[in-house]
């Protein structure tokens, strides 16, 4: 034996075969314990981790093995810790899954998107049925470009489901392209990868889950490249963070449908998506059917729905802002608001009929500025299309004669009692059931019926009617409530049955829908009818099902009404806005409205809410200022003035409640309250050229005005998920107070600041300057609102929080005054290692010259752009730009346009009176043009300097420089 164990060539022997044995056993015995062999499906393997289990059968909670194996699937009840990893899954590559038709094995290959031609394929299916036991269809894909950073893909079957709205323009890249697309079709399968050129790594990659489409079902995935995934929405969160959480396989669907907190209005299947080297992408799915978004720990994220097609369109990027404007390209700039849009709005429910005069009154008495006033949400509630009482009109005509605007509050539907319910049922323009038989909802106690405002028809044929034309002449805005579309009926399905439909008509809506068992059921909808119209009602324009076009409905009545505004004001800019929104909302207006509790738990699911519409191209939105509902407990002050605080800085602001609710409006509450409010809306007013320059950035570009804070510092991985703080444009940080004062003196926020210089937007006290960000806890007085200025900004300004102002046509009246936040290349505070520390809103947590740098590392730019606040865009209107710069000690103004010659602008003040300068050394000297200027002060702590009596009008000179040393 010892020869055995000392001879090294026969001991190398006996290595190599104990190696190549165990080598043998070890696989053996873990395939053994892991899987039964029925496991091991015909095409794939079920040897998987954990993550990659893509359920076979999504919401089927009780499957059993032999069922599962019937199915084509894994089972495998070991979830090695994933308690919501799913035991009935599919292999990979999965067995359900499509090949190219007609290929032979010999020619089975890698298709590859060139760059000046389209790919068009025919696919088969391999199993002739879907995990639910429908039939499955063939396939058409259609690839595409866009010119050089855009890539269509479309799967659909021509024969079963219409596209009556496809609006994808091909255009060939050349040599420029940024994406490839590339379609394996060797070995038996079908997978499509979307890789960026410059790099390529995938940003599109559907080999590891199946891809299925047939009768009431269709699914396909993707994985992704990291889990910071954004959009998808609207969706109820669990929690207040921006990123889904995909550990827990989260699911939610995109209906819309009136329901609490706002969640379900809208529905918008786009999502940016961060690469591991921070680059970033879009993907817009072009559906406006139910789509179920499913999540698994890869990352991946899986889309299912039961009809429609599915119409992706990937979008290069890499920066947020570059995705931005790829989306706009697909659905839309957002349009333009006009100024007054931008100021504070009044609206209520109620069955007081004297309380739109006491408010009107207190309002002017409080010298609390707003724009317009809806008087009523329901003057002619339910039928929307009747004419006003005599009362109404006359206070549209003194509203209208005191210098304010009307915002009339719209519904979709027609009380089938109505003359526009016959008008409209006429030009057979109303949704029906089986292309002919009326369809009947409830509002309420009121009978209606829903026209089809997808049919382009519905406002040249019926909306431009004289009685509806009269009717919205009298409106400046409209905001559109209900237009999921509501409907309260409580559905019998067993008259319907019964009576084979014949129940159905004007005394019954609860008998107009056929029940239609469906194997495949969205999370979260047990009936896809309750609450909004039957899923079987028909666009009979576009021969489609209605659950094909639901999403878009709303969407849909905004263009309509947009329409008829824009054929009613032909010259000038109107105010449009909606509850329910879709892809291409931003292009007829904004998004308001929503059932939100006066709680800061709602406070904070609608800030994400509003930082979302702004991803979705949607910039002006906004949700009833201090909630439209009481919530759980009695309205409390301290919570209407934290929302005024936060709204003033919203795109949108707009104070509603709901019939019943305690009333809310300023005057509503005691003078000394009403003042603290008018002051927030006041200090709104003030930024306003700021906010207006947004809204006219985004009119170019698509970029949000309310900004998550990656958006503007996607390199900062503490910004990523970041949902409790906003940006509002690239300049001001906005830290929202969430939580009550509970018995104390003041709250302690957390705040994050990503790497830049940040001063204290009232006192001029730098609190933060790091490299790589830091995170700090602001200790916040109930009268306090945390807003921070980014270094290297300017912001533009007019009037002050003290000469009352009742309207922006007053305000426009004031000069402006300049805010110039100074930045530099170096800087010395590093980001907090430990526990965060606590900081007193508006003081320094550093002294400002550490962060000095020399006069050549200070720089600022900055925009300023006027118009007359009405002329739509599009007919350019004579407008005015001021551009500013800073630099070595040096501030220059820049005057282009032809604003000046623009006679309704005449009006309207043109001068810069004071400028602020903060982020500046200690200055002794100061030139305003080419002579010095005494008139100016700097603060002993901040060294924030202001400047007075600056005088400089842009209508008579075409720049300004100022110095300092």
């Amino acid at each position: 034996m010892d020869h055995v164990l000392f001879n090294k060539k026969l001991r190398l022997v006996y290595m190599l075969l104990l190696c190549l044995l165990l080598g043998i056993i070890i696989p053996y015995i873990i395939s053994s314990t892991a899987f039964k062999s029925e496991v091991t499906t015909s095409y794939g393997t079920c040897a998987l981790n954990v993550s990659y289990r893509f359920e076979c059968v999504p919401g089927r909670l009780l499957i059993g093995e032999d069922e599962c194996h019937q199915l084509g699937c894994c089972y495998d009840t070991n979830k090695l810790g994933d308690t919501s990893a799913p035991v009935c899954f599919h292999s990979i590559p999965p067995e359900y899954r499509y090949v190219i038709a007609n290929e032979t094995a010999s020619s089975k290959r890698i298709y590859r998107l060139s760059e000046d031609r389209k790919l068009d394929l025919y696919l088969e299916n391999v199993h002739e049925f879907t995990p639910f036991n429908t039939r499955a269809w063939p396939l058409r894909v259609l690839i595409q470009r866009h010119k050089n950073d855009i890539v269509r893909i479309k799967l659909w079957n021509e024969d079963y489901v219409k596209d009556t709205m496809d609006d994808f323009q091909e255009e060939s890249c050349g040599a420029a392209c940024e994406l490839d697309v590339e379609v394996d079709a060797t070995g038996g399968k079908f997978n499509i990868t979307v890789l960026r050129r410059k790099t390529g790594k995938p940003l599109m990659e559907t080999v590891f889950g199946p891809l299925v489409y047939g009768e009431d079902y269709m699914e396909i995935t993707t994985r992704l490249p990291t889990a910071h995934l954004y959009g998808l929405g609207q969706r109820e969160r669990e929690t207040f963070e921006l990123l889904p959480n995909f550990e827990y396989r989260t699911r939610w669907t995109l209906f819309n449908r009136d329901g609490d907190a706002g969640t379900t209005y809208g529905s918008h299947p786009f999502y940016m998506n961060f690469e591991d080297d921070g680059k970033m992408y879009g993907v817009y799915l072009r559906n406006s059917a139910p789509v179920e978004v499913g999540l698994l720990p890869v990352p991946a994220v899986a889309f299912r729905s039961v009809d429609g097609i599915f119409d992706f369109r990937i979008l290069a990027g890499p920066t947020p802002k570059d995705v931005s404007k790829q989306y706009a390209s697909m659905v839309g700039l957002p349009e333009m608001p006009p100024f007054w849009a931008l100021g504070y709005h009044l609206c209520r429910t109620t069955l007081n009929d004297t309380e739109y005069e006491s408010i009107v009154a207190r309002m002017e008495s409080d010298k609390v500025p707003y724009e317009s006033d809806c008087i009523d949400a329901r003057l002619n509630y339910p039928d929307p299309f009747a004419a006003f009482s005599n009362r109404t009109q006359e206070r549209v005509n003194a509203m209208k004669a005191d210098g304010r605007r009307f915002l009339f509050v719209q519904y979709p539907h027609v009380d089938v009692a109505s003359e526009a319910y016959e008008d409209v049922s006429s030009e057979k323009l109303l949704l029906k059931l089986n292309n002919s038989q009326p369809y009947y909802g409830l509002i309420e106690d009121t009978v209606v019926g829903y026209p089809d405002y997808c049919n382009e028809n519905a406002f040249a044929n019926w909306m431009n009617k004289t009685g509806i034309r009269g009717l919205y002449a009298n409106a400046d805005g409209v905001m559109l409530f209900q237009n999921t579309p509501l409907n309260h009926a409580v559905l019998n399905y067993s008259l319907w049955l019964d009576t084979n439909g014949t129940a159905c008509n004007a005394t019954q809506p609860e008998a107009c829908c056929p029940s239609r068992q469906r194997q495949f059921t969205p999370i979260g909808l047990e009936d896809f009818n309750d609450g909004t119209t039957c899923s079987e009602v028909r666009h009979t324009s576009k021969d489609v099902p209605g659950l094909q076009l639901h999403n878009a409905y709303g969407r849909c009545h905004h263009g309509r009404v947009h329409d008829l505004m824009k054929d009613l004001n032909p010259y000038k800019r109107f105010l449009v806005t909606s509850l329910s929104t879709h892809p291409g909302s931003g292009t007829l207006g904004g998004h308001f409205g929503g059932q939100y509790p006066a709680d800061f738990v709602a406070q904070r699911k609608s800030l994400v809410q509003m930082l979302e519409m702004g991803l979705y191209g949607v910039p002006l939105v906004g949700v009833p200022v201090c909630g439209s509902t009481n919530g759980s407990s009695d309205l409390r002050t301290e919570w209407c003035l934290r929302s005024h605080q936060s709204a003033a800085f919203w795109p949108l602001m707009v104070s509603h409640y709901e019939e019943g609710q305690t009333p809310r409006n300023p005057p509503n509450f005691e003078s000394g309250f009403s003042g603290q409010l008018a002051y927030f809306i006041r200090q709104r007013y003030m930024i306003l050229p700021y906010l207006y320059t947004l809204f006219h950035e985004a009119a170019l570009s698509g970029t949000p005005v309310l900004r998550p804070l990656f958006y503007e510092f996607p390199e900062d991985l503490g910004s990523r998920n970041n949902g409790f703080q906003f940006m509002l444009g690239d300049a001001l940080l906005v830290t929202p107070v969430f939580s009550s004062l509970a018995g104390s003196t003041s709250v302690q926020a957390n705040a994050h600041f990503p790497p830049a210089s940040w001063y204290d937007f009232y006192t001029g006290s730098l609190v933060s300057s790091s490299s790589t960000g830091e995170d700090l806890v602001l200790s916040t007085l109930l009268t306090d609102v945390n807003v921070h200025v980014k270094g290297g900004t300017v912001v533009p300004m007019q009037g002050n929080l003290h000469d009352f102002i009742r309207t922006t046509e007053d305000l426009r009246k004031m000069p402006l005054h300049l805010l110039v936040v100074l930045t530099t290349n170096l800087t010395t505070v590093e980001p907090t290692t430990t526990a965060a520390p606590t900081t007193t809103a508006g003081s320094s947590t550093e002294n400002p010259k550490d962060v000095d740098g020399g006069q050549d590392g200070i720089l600022a730019t900055g925009r300023l752009y006027l118009d007359d606040g009405t002329t739509p865009l599009n007919q350019n209107p004579a407008a005015h730009a001021l551009d500013f710069s800073a630099v070595a000690g040096r501030f220059t103004i820049t005057s282009t346009g032809k604003g000046c010659e623009n006679s309704a602008m005449s009006g309207y003040n043109s001068t810069v009176d004071v400028i602020r300068i903060f982020g500046a050394p200690e200055v002794t000297k100061l030139t305003v043009g080419p002579d010095n200027h005494e008139d100016f002060t700097q603060d002993y702590d901040s060294l924030a300097i202001l400047i007075t009596k600056v005088n400089y009008d842009w209508c008579e000179e075409d720049s300004l420089t100022v110095t300092w040393e």
